[in-house]
């Protein structure tokens, strides 16, 4: 055997023996004899690819140490490449070294030799400055005063000619008005001519005049009597629908109502704005008896008109005392305070009667009086408005009455306070700043005392209408008599009178222009301007503009001497600093230098590192080489042997053959039983080394199967915003990536002990029914849902909240 210290070889090249005594003990075996000619073959096949494996090692080995030469020599080279750079480099230093002893002087004295010009250049600079500021307020001041100047001669000449223009227009007044004062002198003589015929003629038609004044005052009066009597009778058709709704026959509200905005629109009232019996008072709550009677009168018809369409049986009644009672309430309303008139009137009246105050009701309107002017005064703290008035009339008060019953039967909830409106009746009217109420008074019979007058008011009857109507007729007769009968003096009289009127009105017009000729006359010349002041200050400015343009002057020329110290200044500062860059210049030269020697004392020592490296790897590669090539070469010699012992076990089989028919019987037991002995060793251990490679391909199937398994990171987040509120706290933080959600902890301790958890989906999370007043610590974790395993993140940093 051929043994060599832990070498592989060694144990392939003893276990040639081993197989040579084993082939040698199996030797004479039936089984082994059988195969020995295939066995010789497969040897001489083994022995020639052991020899193709050492040829292609020791190829290896030869390539691997021709380059391992190389890279010696390449080492060696960059050793002396690095030397070299390591010479340069020392040098360079020196030369930076010795130029910093001297750059500390150097740099001293340009900085003082800058210092000293940057000094020389700002004193300049401020004396130039202060030059050109100077230079600048001198040269304003003088285009300032040349422009005011100019300015107050442009203002002057403007006033001069607009002056000019308006006196030549006060002449052509002047003179309008000369022309027309003779026109309206010519016009007075004809006047004064005219006079006395027009006397003689108002005298004869005096004579007459008074039968002419009281045909027309009875005319008038009829005519008063008929339109009160007539007032009255109001009526209103009410739609269809809208009875039809009052009475049961409909539902259709909405329809009703339309209808009867539209039928009060188009409604047309007795009352005629502007005739005879169309009273008009300064005071609306004011009306004579009369009147009062025929507003009673008007709204009583009104409504019945309306209850006699739904088929109403109720009745209003108007007397001597509900018209009583409604000039009470009126007096009571007016003297009483601000708060709840109506309700202080209605009992007060009620009182004065002794009528039952629950038996009164009142429904009222408020209208627009007509305000010409009004006025504040504070009294005690409280504003009070005062106004002035115009005139109210019966009509305007008439529809205010109308408005106030359409209004009530627009109300589905009050209409029925018409229809079965009953009993006494009477109407009102006040005043209250700038409106005045109409109010429908309606008193139960049986609230009433005995002494309450229940006479009714009747409205005139047809044949009184007639009787007035015929009354008219006969006023209007005698007035055109007496017109008649003066017609001659009335024709000479409107004749003058006409010549009279036409004269005044041609004087009039004329006069008329002369005042607006006057008027402007005067507006003209209250535009004339005086132009004493301008041209005073005009006078100052000229005087001093000399003396502004000769200090002008003066600053200009300092700024040019100033320029020329500051040029000279600023070019020796710049020496300065041209000297000190040079100083700086040289060592940043050497700098440089030293810069670029250390970059390739650097670069070399790289390339030294780098061979040093290789050369390294290739002696590891060779020594790897040498090995691969030693084993090749026990592989050939095993082949060999083995060879060699196939060759002798061919030889040994035909000897065999010849002595085994006079082998006896012993020695075929003991051949038996030693072949017995070798085939079950043999077969022990071929089964052995099979478990055995089972066992290990069992090892590394295992070792594959089982892998370490993969962490799940899962990203965190932390709170933006933690705030308090009433027993509650909102938290809201960033969101995370590929997450599932987050989950938030609270405690009152800030170990988080006893600790409530709540999960969100969102990146904002509000937490209620927690104690007021109370400080909590919070945290803030991520989660992620994988393949049915939930993963945490870190709990964050704990932070605190107050609940309010």
């Amino acid at each position: 055997m051929i043994m060599k210290k832990i070498s592989k070889n060694v144990l392939l090249v003893s276990s040639v023996g081993l197989a040579g005594s084993a082939f040698a003990v199996t030797n004479t075996h039936p089984v082994f004899a059988a195969s020995n000619a295939t066995t010789s073959t497969s040897s001489s096949q083994d022995v020639a690819s052991a020899q193709t494996q050492v040829n292609e090692a020791q190829k290896e080995v030869d390539q691997t140490q021709s380059q391992l030469n190389s890279a010696e020599d390449q080492l060696s080279t960059a050793n002396s490449d690095l030397d070299q750079k390591n010479a340069d480099l020392q040098k360079a230093k020196k030369a930076v070294n010795d130029a910093t002893i001297n750059e500390d002087t150097n740099n001293a004295l340009a900085q003082a030799a800058i210092d000293k010009a940057q000094s020389e250049v700002n004193y300049a600079n401020n004396e130039y400055q202060d030059a050109v500021k100077e230079n600048n307020d001198r040269q304003k001041d003088l285009t300032d005063a040349e422009n005011d100047i100019n300015s107050e001669q442009a203002k002057l000449d403007e006033i001069h000619k607009k002056n000019s223009d308006i006196n030549t227009q006060i002449d052509s007044a002047n003179s309008d008005i000369n022309n027309y004062q003779g026109q309206i002198n010519d016009l007075q003589k004809k006047k004064d001519e005219l006079s006395p015929k027009l006397d003689a003629a108002q005298q004869a038609l005096n004579v007459k005049q008074p039968q002419i004044d009281a045909a027309t005052q009875n005319l008038q009066n009829a005519q008063k009597d008929l339109g009160e009597a007539k007032s009255v009778n109001e009526q209103f058709t009410l739609p269809e629908s809208y009875i039809n709704y009052v009475t049961g026959k409909s539902t259709d509200w909405d329809t009703a109502k339309k209808d009867l905005q539209d039928a009060v629109a188009s409604h047309t009232y007795p009352f005629t704005d502007g005739d005879a019996s169309d009273t008009v008072y300064n005071d609306p709550s004011a009306l004579s008896n009369s009147d009062s009677k025929r507003l009673s009168l008007y709204v009583k018809n009104l409504i019945e008109s309306i209850q006699s369409q739904v088929s109403s049986q109720n009745k209003l009644t108007i007397t001597n005392g509900s018209l009583e009672y409604a000039k009470r309430y009126t007096q009571d309303y007016q003297n009483s305070n601000y708060v709840f008139r109506k309700y202080n009137a209605i009992n007060a009246a009620a009182t004065e009667m002794g009528i039952n105050q629950s038996s009164v009701i009142g429904y009222d309107i408020a209208a627009n009086r007509q305000v010409t002017g009004w006025s504040q005064v504070s009294i005690n703290g409280y504003v009070r408005t005062y106004y002035d008035y115009g005139t109210t009339s019966m009509s305007e008060i008439a529809k205010a009455a109308f408005d106030l019953v359409t209004q009530e039967l627009a109300d589905p909830n009050n209409y029925k306070d018409i229809i079965n409106n009953n009993g006494y009746f009477s109407v009102a009217v006040t005043t209250q700043d700038d409106k005045f109420y109409v109010c429908l008074l309606t008193i139960n019979p049986s609230g009433v005392p005995s002494s309450f007058d229940t006479n009714e008011v009747a409205q005139p009857s047809q044949d009184e209408i007639t009787t007035k109507e015929d009354a008219i007729k006969q006023a209007q007769a005698a007035l055109d008599q007496a017109k008649n009968d003066a017609s001659t003096e009335q024709s000479v009289y409107d004749q003058l009178q006409s010549q009279s009127q036409e004269l005044d009105q041609q004087i009039s017009d004329l006069q008329a222009k002369i005042s607006d000729l006057q008027s402007s006359i005067d507006n003209l010349r209250n535009q004339i301007e005086d132009d004493t002041w301008i041209q005073k200050d005009l006078d100052i400015e000229n005087s001093l503009l000399p003396q502004r343009k000769t200090f002008a002057q003066m600053s200009a020329n300092k700024v040019q001497d100033t320029q020329a110290n500051l040029n000279a200044a600023q070019a020796e500062l710049a020496s300065a600093k041209q000297n000190a860059d040079t100083v700086k210049a040289e060592l940043g030269n050497l700098k440089q230098k030293l810069q670029t020697a250390q970059q390739a004392y650097d670069s070399a020592s790289k390339a030294q590192s780098d061979a040093s490296k290789k050369v390294d790897s290739l002696k590891q590669q060779l020594e790897t080489a040498k090995k691969k090539l030693a084993h090749a070469k026990a592989e050939l010699v095993l082949a060999q042997t083995k060879q060699n012992t196939d060759n002798k076990q061919n030889q040994g089989s035909s000897d065999n053959k010849q002595k085994q028919g006079s082998s006896n019987s012993s020695t075929n037991k003991k051949d038996t039983n030693n072949s017995s002995s070798a085939t079950k060793t043999t077969t022990k251990k071929a089964t052995t080394k099979k478990a055995t490679t089972k066992k290990a391909t069992t090892k590394k199937t295992t070792t594959k199967k089982v892998k370490k398994a993969k962490k799940v990171v899962v990203a965190s987040s932390k709170f933006t915003s933690l705030k308090g509120s009433k027993k509650a706290f909102v938290g809201s933080w960033k969101k995370a990536k590929s997450v599932s959600g987050y989950q938030v902890r609270y405690s009152t301790a800030s170990s988080m002990a006893k600790s409530k958890t709540k999960s969100a989906k969102a990146t904002k999370i509000t937490v209620s029914s927690l104690k007021s007043k109370k400080k909590y610590y919070v945290q803030l974790r991520s989660y992620r849902k994988l393949s049915g395993k939930t993963y945490y993140s870190a709990w964050s940093k704990a932070k605190s909240v107050k609940t309010r």
